[in-house]
């Protein structure tokens, strides 16, 4: 009896099989990014954090020539005044504004030219561009915003919200429960997180959102924010295989069923939505969210 041709028939079905469950596993991890998670990773990149720190309260030092002595100056944290989009692209690119350059020019640790020079390209400053917007906001708006008192809402009060007001109290409550702190600025995602399936917690846009939502079902998207967890990932095969990486990854998501109120909840859901519908905000998008919420403070 010749075993040969059902042999290879085997050895090529196993192989077709594996070849297939690589580019599935390839295409089911492939990241998704939004301008203000690139800017991010752009920002370390480039060296932002080094010359400008983290925020207004890390300083950093620098030199300015006056009648030929060198005197002790600091670096101005990117965040010390409000900037606009082009502002900040202006920076990033030249280095300096041009009306700025002979007073920049006296400083000993002068800012790169980054476009100019080649260094990043016209998008990759444009991303730098939405990140620093968006962490910006959260000092200019987001804070005052943070400060102010949750009104009494009933379920039907937020199905009767504006889009100002939807944004204004759905913004608020995100920053009081931490929302953006896992899920990235104005959850545009992609935050680190070991072990995870994709190794970073997605944001509320793009596909990953869809995929742990059931296509942005408000039903899924109430049972993450009550439990931490979706309910495909409760039962069923894929849901078997999506708790392994649940159980093993280093940032869970807290359940916040005894935390906030139903209302609260509700809230929650319609803004992550709204979000989600945004898409991957880019510098423009930002804008526009930080003018929608400063006419509605």
């Amino acid at each position: 009896m010749n075993f040969r041709p059902a042999f290879f028939v085997t050895v090529g079905t196993a192989a077709a099989f594996a070849v297939l469950v690589g580019l599935f596993y390839r295409y089911e991890t492939k990241p998704e990014s939004s301008p203000v998670s690139r800017g991010a990773q752009l920002a370390t990149t480039a060296g932002c954090y080094a010359c400008h720190g983290t925020s207004i309260d890390d300083p950093r030092a620098n030199f300015r020539l006056r009648d030929s002595a060198w005197e002790p100056t600091g670096i101005a944290p990117i965040w010390e005044e409000e900037h606009s989009a082009q502002s900040i692209i202006t920076w990033v690119t030249h280095g300096v504004p041009e009306s700025k350059r002979a007073s920049h020019e006296n400083l000993l640790m002068q800012m790169p030219a980054y476009g100019d020079d080649g260094h990043l390209t016209e998008a990759e400053i444009a991303d730098i561009a939405a990140w620093a917007l968006a962490v910006g906001l959260k000092g200019f708006q987001g804070y005052d915003n943070l400060d102010e008192d949750m009104p009494e809402l009933t379920a039907a009060d937020v199905t009767e919200l504006a889009e100002g007001e939807l944004v204004l109290l759905g913004d608020r409550l995100s920053r009081k429960v931490g929302c953006y702190q896992c899920h990235g600025e104005l959850g545009q995602g992609r935050i680190d997180n070991l072990a995870s399936f994709k190794r970073y917690i997605p944001g509320f846009q793009g596909d990953d959102f869809l995929k742990l939502t059931d296509n942005g079902n408000p039903v899924e998207i109430r049972h993450w924010i009550e439990h931490g967890r979706g309910r495909d990932i409760e039962s069923g095969l894929m849901g078997g295989l999506a708790q392994g990486y649940f159980d093993a990854q280093a940032i869970p998501m807290p359940g916040y069923a005894d935390v906030l109120s139903d209302p609260e909840i509700d809230l929650l859901v319609a803004y992550v939505q709204w979000l989600h519908r945004q898409g991957p905000m880019d510098a423009t998008a930002i804008e526009s969210f930080a003018a929608l919420l400063d006419d509605n403070l």
